[in-house]
């Protein structure tokens, strides 16, 4: 991983935590704040059934049983009293039938409407399953949003034979399921600002990314640039010495080590003339350089021609029969050229390295204002991560070259107006499609 790759990915990962952060705080508030609000409730609750059934006498309570209709004047006073004083909805006795023995409702109804809901509750005190008040959770019922609690009322002997319940509203459920859809809106909206910092992090990163890439071969260029005289006359002269040495010693004891050191000689020629290149590829390739008017089909066949020579040792398969039909084409012949040889070499090399029969194409179309050249093999093809690094200076897939080809026939092929372009898949070979304009008459 790059160091620019490195600080964007510290850049994402700082922004997501301080993202998760803050809203993993709010929500931690609104749950503190929520069950803050329902254990207040709760004592409350628990205070109220408590402080009720202990202000019911037993005898009350067993006078209310009988159908005393002065003890049920009595309870349901006192009832009223208890629920205008904490601001119920409800306050009531019921049965372990669940039937009302006396209620503050204004049209009492003869059962208790929310059995189904807290009838468990109230079952765990006629059942002796809890000897204390109970509690329920907020529970919703139509529009409403309802806490409920529940004691024990005994008789003089001691049995429960009623529960003394109490209904409050929960009024501070539309303050919490406001404060809650807000901050669900705040959540997705730092998540959406989150989103578009990234994307902006990621575009300056792709900017910095190419700023850092021109940098450095900026700066390649300038200290390539004061090698170039130094490899130029330390390098090169002295390998055409040996080159011509060998070619000598060759004629003369007919030795086939001497065909070797010139290929190598050669090979690195190339190399020394890429760097060359390369150090002078701020400036145009094609100063100097005219365009003229060619037949295309016999300038690919020529291409084709001096390839085959340069490989004379070793078969060349042809995708098409070597015969493009006739295409008038104005442009620059010497780079178009070298572009071709260079490409086609490539193609070579791959299919050698691959260990598969050679196999390439050179075609041309006419596209009206533009011509397309298609220069193909059937090596063993690119990955995407491949063609994608493929034109950047020194990016090689090959055990031995400079990285240079492909970036200076891009560059050369820029200058003349076209493009570039790769299609490739792992073992079925590779494309480039060069498209050029038309170079107008004068």
């Amino acid at each position: 991983m790059t160091g620019s790759s490195r600080r964007f990915l510290a850049a994402v990962l700082f922004t997501a935590l301080l993202i998760v952060l803050v809203n993993l705080a709010w929500w931690i508030y609104y749950r503190r704040t929520e069950a803050l609000l329902e254990t207040q409730l709760s004592r409350r609750l628990s205070s109220v059934v408590q402080t009720a059934s202990a202000g019911l006498s037993r005898t009350l309570v067993d006078s209310l049983l009988a159908g005393d209709i002065d003890a049920y004047a009595r309870v349901s006073l006192f009832l009223e009293k208890a629920r205008a004083a904490d601001s119920l909805s409800e306050l009531f006795i019921i049965d372990e039938n669940y039937f009302y023995l006396a209620t503050t409702l204004v049209e009492p109804e003869s059962t208790y409407f929310l059995a189904r809901l807290n009838g468990r509750y109230i079952d765990s005190l006629f059942y002796g399953a809890s000897t204390r008040c109970t509690v329920t959770p907020t529970y919703e019922t139509g529009d409403l949003y309802l806490k409920s609690a529940f004691a024990p009322l005994l008789s003089a002997s001691g049995v429960v034979v009623g529960v003394l319940g109490a209904d409050a509203n929960v009024d501070y459920s539309d303050a919490l399921n406001d404060l809650k859809r807000n901050l669900a809106y705040s959540t997705a909206i730092s998540l959406a600002g989150g989103l578009a910092l990234g994307l902006l992090f990621l575009l300056l990163q792709r900017r910095l990314n190419r700023a850092e890439q021109q940098l450095f071969i900026g700066q390649t260029h300038t200290y390539l640039g004061r090698m170039v005289a130094v490899v130029a006359h330390e390098v090169r002269n002295p390998l055409m010495i040996i080159r011509a040495s060998a070619e000598r010693l060759g004629k003369k004891i007919n030795a086939e080590e001497t065909g070797f050191i010139v290929e190598e000689i050669d090979r690195l020629n190339g190399i020394v003339t890429g760097y060359l290149d390369f150090a002078r590829a701020d400036g145009p390739f094609l100063s100097g350089q005219q365009p003229e008017d060619f037949e295309l089909g016999d300038f690919l066949a020529g291409v084709r021609k001096n390839l085959t020579e340069k490989y004379g040792g070793t078969e060349v398969q042809w995708l098409d029969d070597g015969e493009s039909r006739p295409l008038s084409f104005r442009g620059y012949r010497r780079s178009l050229r070298q572009v071709m040889l260079n490409l086609l070499m490539n193609g070579v090399e791959a299919c050698q390295a691959a260990r598969k029969p050679i196999v390439l194409g050179l075609s041309a179309n006419d596209h009206g204002h533009r011509t397309e050249i298609i220069v193909s093999d059937r090596g063993p093809g690119l990955s995407h991560k491949e063609i994608r690094r493929l034109f950047t200076p020194f990016y090689t897939t090959k055990q031995a070259g400079s990285g240079l080809g492909l970036y200076l026939s891009q560059k050369i092929v820029a200058e003349m107006g076209g493009t570039v372009k790769i299609e490739s898949r792992l073992g079925h070979g590779t494309s480039i499609i060069i498209s050029l304009p038309k170079v107008p008459r004068k």
